[in-house]
């Protein structure tokens, strides 16, 4: 499933930058797609451990908001007992409640530039493929 490998790479790079990092932190995957519902019980079952997050980064703003409502269902509130944010800057982002704090890709941008790569890939066959890194910025909201 495509969205459970684009989902497997988020996290693999996030694991990568908290690993130079010196905050204490411990990478937990629980979702298997992107989705609400996966979200939602993959924060379920982060509730139910032994020891709790006070924190939760999310890989899309959809798990995010999944997760957002297990913690609020539980009776516990976002960000006061857990922070929460997430990955995509999508519309969800600003629709939830409190707002999600989220990190904004350019996905107009991603799929112009992978657009022109595929073009000059039909074009140029032999041509050695191209690593292109996007700008991205956070969105700082109330839910962290």
């Amino acid at each position: 499933d495509l969205s459970y490998k684009y989902a497997q790479l988020r996290q693999k790079g996030y694991s990568r930058q908290l690993e130079t990092s010196k905050q204490a932190w411990q990478a937990i995957t629980y979702a298997s797609e992107l989705s609400f519902s996966a979200g939602k019980l993959a924060m379920e079952k982060l509730l139910a451990a032994e020891e709790r997050p006070d924190a939760v980064f999310a890989v899309s703003d959809t798990l995010a908001a999944g997760a957002m409502s297990a913690i609020q269902q539980a009776g516990l509130r976002v960000p006061e007992d857990i922070a929460v944010a997430g990955f995509d800057g999508s519309e969800l982002a600003e629709m939830v409640s409190p707002p999600l704090t989220t990190i904004v890709q350019p996905s107009k941008d991603i799929g112009r530039q992978a657009f022109s790569l595929l073009l000059q890939k039909i074009e140029h066959p032999e041509s050695p493929a191209q690593r292109i890194m996007m700008s991205w910025h956070l969105t700082e909201r109330a839910s962290a």
